[in-house]
């Protein structure tokens, strides 16, 4: 049976597929995420939305915490790549 370790910090960072992404990468990122942060909060307060259009914003800034999270926790180059084309301009 394979060795889990109980804690996440003993597992080793050295995994062939683990390549971590430059500070100025996840910098960058970060800032894009506040950014969309903000607009999210901000078009909450707008009157006359419509239910459905204040549930689905309600429900993304849980989505970009997460994605904060996995940002300053060390999220690999391939990991960045999918939040950035999740936030992408013009989604």
């Amino acid at each position: 049976m394979a060795y889990i370790p109980d804690d996440i910090s003993e597992i080793p960072d050295n995994h062939p597929s683990y390549i971590p992404t430059s500070d100025d990468e996840r910098e960058r990122l970060t800032i894009l995420l506040h950014k969309r942060l903000d607009q999210i909060i901000d078009q909450e307060q707008q009157a006359g939305l419509s239910r459905h259009d204040r549930e689905r914003l309600a429900a993304m800034p849980k989505q970009i915490r997460a994605d904060l999270a996995e940002i300053r926790y060390g999220a690999t180059k391939r990991t960045v790549r999918e939040i950035e084309r999740r936030y992408r301009p013009g989604r």
